[in-house]
Formats: C-alpha cells, sequence, structure tokens
C-alpha cells in the first residue's frame, strides 16, 4: 500500500468515526453515545494521522500535535508490539489516567467473502426490526435507529435473532462495522456469516465497508482473519 492509498484509507476511516469541526478536530462520534476521544492517532504502513478534539485547549492542541508529528512510520508487523512513542508525552499534557484504546483496523478486499450460516440458522437483512424475538445480548435491535442500517441478522430455527451485524458508525462514504453474537451461539459462526453479508449490504448501499477492533478481542480478530479482512492501520485514542 503506498502512502497516497494508506492515506485515503486511513482518512475514510476517520470520517465515517466523527464528525470534524475541522480537518484535524473531532467535533463527536458519529452515531453512538460513546466519548469523544481527545487525541485518535492511526498508524498505518505509509503515514501517521492524528485527529484532537475541537474541547482540547490551543496550546495543548499544539504540543499534541508536535508530538504526533514526531512519531516514526512502522511497518504493521511493529504495531501490536510498540506503543505509539508518543504517547506518554500526549497523556502528560492530558492526564495520566486517560483511558486508552488500541486495535487494528481493516478494510474488506475488493472481491467480498461469502459465508454460509451454520446449519439451522438463517441469514437476514432487516428493513425493520421492531417486534423481532431476540437473544438478550441483541434485544437492543428493536430500537435500532436509521443510521445503525444495514441490519444483517442471524436467526435460529425457532426465528430469535441471535447475532447481529449493523452499521455502528458511517458516512456518506463508508460504514464500520459493529458486531454482536449472544454467547448461546459463540464460536458457531455466525458472528463471520452476519459480517460477509452485512459488508455485501454496505456495498450494495454505495458505501465502504470497514473493521476495527481491539488488539485483545480475539474472537473479533478471528472473525476478521476468516473474512480474508485487510489489515490497513492501527487506532491508538485517548479519550
Amino acid at each position: 500500500m503506498t502512502p497516497a492509498s494508506a492515506s485515503s484509507w486511513a482518512d475514510l476511516h476517520l470520517r465515517a468515526l466523527y464528525e470534524r469541526a475541522a480537518p484535524d478536530r473531532i467535533l463527536r462520534v458519529r452515531s453512538t453515545d460513546v466519548p469523544t476521544p481527545r487525541v485518535h492517532l492511526i498508524r498505518t504502513a505509509g503515514a501517521n494521522l492524528g485527529l484532537i478534539a475541537a474541547s482540547v485547549p490551543r496550546e495543548v492542541a499544539e504540543a499534541i500535535e508536535r508530538l504526533v508529528a514526531a512519531e516514526p512510520v512502522l511497518e504493521p508487523g511493529e504495531w501490536e508490539r510498540t506503543p505509539p512513542r508518543c504517547s506518554e508525552g500526549v497523556r502528560a499534557l492530558l492526564a495520566p489516567s486517560a483511558a486508552e484504546y488500541r486495535g487494528p483496523a481493516f478494510a474488506f478486499p475488493t472481491v467480498l467473502p461469502s459465508m454460509a450460516p451454520p446449519s439451522g440458522f438463517t441469514i437476514e437483512v432487516l428493513e425493520d426490526a421492531r417486534g423481532v424475538v431476540t437473544a438478550p445480548l441483541v434485544a437492543w435491535i428493536a430500537e435500532a435507529k436509521p443510521g445503525e442500517q444495514p441490519l444483517v441478522v442471524a436467526q435460529d430455527a425457532s426465528g430469535r435473532v441471535v447475532a447481529v451485524c449493523h452499521a455502528a458508525r458511517r458516512s456518506d462514504a463508508a460504514a464500520e462495522a459493529g458486531l454482536e453474537v449472544d454467547p448461546s451461539v459463540r464460536r458457531a459462526g455466525l458472528g463471520v456469516a452476519v459480517t460477509a453479508a452485512w459488508a455485501a449490504a454496505v456495498r450494495a448501499g454505495g458505501r465502504e465497508p470497514l473493521y476495527s477492533t481491539s488488539w485483545e478481542n480475539e474472537a473479533s480478530r478471528g472473525v476478521a482473519r476468516r473474512l480474508g479482512l485487510l489489515l490497513r492501520g492501527e487506532d491508538w485514542h485517548l479519550d
């Protein structure tokens, strides 16, 4: 991946995650109630790209920008085992106790995989989730917002929804996958099946599907491996 293509992917990813007050300033997180991070750095094989929350005072933001600009560009194999060099300096400028997130971010291949659901389950794209019967973990989809479409669900033989992949965040150009599988059916291959179908639905709707997770989430990383997703970068942010 060239520096230009790495930068284009990183910008696509960040635009799906955040509304911006300026090209390098985060206004708020899209389509979710989670806190807006004060700093977000994406490391790619070609370049690093950082955003700072608009709420961060100007002098502090400028100091963070200098630290981020000095961050070395690493190869993908080094990201997981090598925390950003700027992390301690940024923490000192914000708060030593700031919550940290790190994890891989992926693109879907040009030719999307097709994954059949395991025996006894069906996959469906829901236009309206009202009135569906759900397992406890995915009960929220009965009140899903329009911005979370497309909703792709797996249903068991009784018609109960037990897994869902949805648009956790999205822009006009891309959507980030949000995947949940009820514990009663985990390790059956449902996460892979609903995510593959979701990616196809996103592409059919004119957006590019994206996928990201934390380094510690082995189950989610397993889904990425089985789907043949392409590792494009590492997200690092402080809330």
